[in-house]
């Protein structure tokens, strides 16, 4: 009986040796993963502290409307690019501030000016015209394009034929050309293609792909002519970059007449010389005692702009290079026969108003 107690109690040591072994080294096991997890959160917190991209910052204050220039911007490192940042000077440089940019700020996408009136030139403006598919030659033109502008202008409905002057003005609708190579900015919901080096890096990040482009155009182009697009809008308005000493031509034949835009070869540069032909009257006459250098200012395009023309200079009438120039038509009452008894006399000649 002491001899199996004995036993007894070697085996109990046994395992107990045993289970304090298991025992230590599962206990091992799980302290080595969450060891190894805290090292490698300390290690991401470390390179993401060292970790820095380029970002474009306002060197100076940047005013508004002021394009940009390299001097006045500087690259330096933060932990992370705003929304629409920048970083590289070359993209921002030209850019035109909306607002005041402070010293220290970084340049985004949305602070600087961006579509049709980037893309207009020094003296231009903006205008839309309406268009169907006969004014925009079938709704083949293209943003890019260059057009010419032509004016059909109707009869007045008062228009009469005068026998006496054989004038008949019931014959008076026109056609001309009106604007000459005028760029086109937008036709319809489709504008310029933007510059490549001028893409957001929002864009970039959220990976956004360019429509791809086959014909130059975003609509579709089938072979078949029974074939139409569906899903394509049609378009109703046509933006043209114009002179400003123009614009008032262009609005207003949009009110008084209808407009027919010509597709013109890019390379084709002749342009009608209105030097050859005599000018309408402006709306505001210039004053009669403008100094020499006052009058060269009105040959500005802005100064043009601003006086103006009116529907019969549109339409070719009252030309005097700035006078006011009377109508060569005069109004006549005709002589009234008066009969008394057994005699008659005539009145008075008619009279005649200018």
């Amino acid at each position: 009986m002491p001899k199996f107690t004995h036993i007894a109690a070697l085996l109990l040591v046994a395992v107990a040796i045993v289970l304090a072994i298991m025992a230590f080294s599962i206990g091992r096991r799980a302290v080595r993963p969450v060891a190894d997890e805290v090292a490698t959160a300390h290690a991401v917190n470390l390179s993401s502290e060292s970790a820095t991209v380029p970002v474009v910052v306002a060197a100076t204050a940047l005013p508004a409307g002021m394009p940009l220039a390299a001097s006045s911007l500087q690259v330096v490192n933060w932990a992370q690019r705003p929304a629409a940042g920048y970083g590289d000077v070359d993209a921002v440089v030209g850019g035109v501030p909306l607002i005041d940019i402070p010293a220290g700020t970084p340049v985004t996408a949305s602070v600087l000016a961006r579509g049709v009136a980037m893309a207009l030139k020094p003296g231009e403006r903006a205008v839309a015209v309406p268009v169907d598919e006969q004014a925009g030659a079938g709704n083949r033109v293209l943003p890019g394009d260059y057009v010419d502008v032509f004016v059909s202008l109707k009869a007045p409905q008062t228009a009469t034929y005068n026998p006496a002057s054989h004038v008949d003005t019931r014959d008076a609708s026109q056609t001309r050309l009106l604007l000459s190579r005028l760029r086109v900015l937008a036709y319809g919901s489709d504008d310029l293609p933007s510059s490549p080096e001028k893409k957001s890096p929002a864009a970039v990040a959220d990976g956004s792909k360019a429509k791809p482009v086959t014909d130059g155009d975003s609509r579709q182009v089938s072979n078949n002519p029974q074939s139409q697009p569906t899903t394509q809008s049609v378009p109703h308005t046509a933006v043209l970059a114009v002179p400003v000493d123009d614009a008032n031509q262009l609005l207003l034949a949009v009110q008084n007449g209808k407009l027919s835009l010509g597709v013109r070869p890019p390379n084709d540069e002749g342009q009608p010389d209105d030097a050859l032909f005599g000018q309408p009257r402006p709306v505001l006459l210039a004053r009669a005692d403008l100094s020499p250098d006052q009058k060269q200012q009105l040959l500005q395009p802005e100064n043009q702009a601003y006086a103006g023309i009116d529907g019969t200079g549109l339409a070719g009438h009252d030309q005097g290079a700035g006078k006011v120039v009377r109508s060569d038509r005069a109004r006549t009452y005709q002589s009234i026969q008066i009969i008394r008894g057994s005699s008659d006399e005539s009145a008075r000649p008619a009279r005649t108003y200018p």
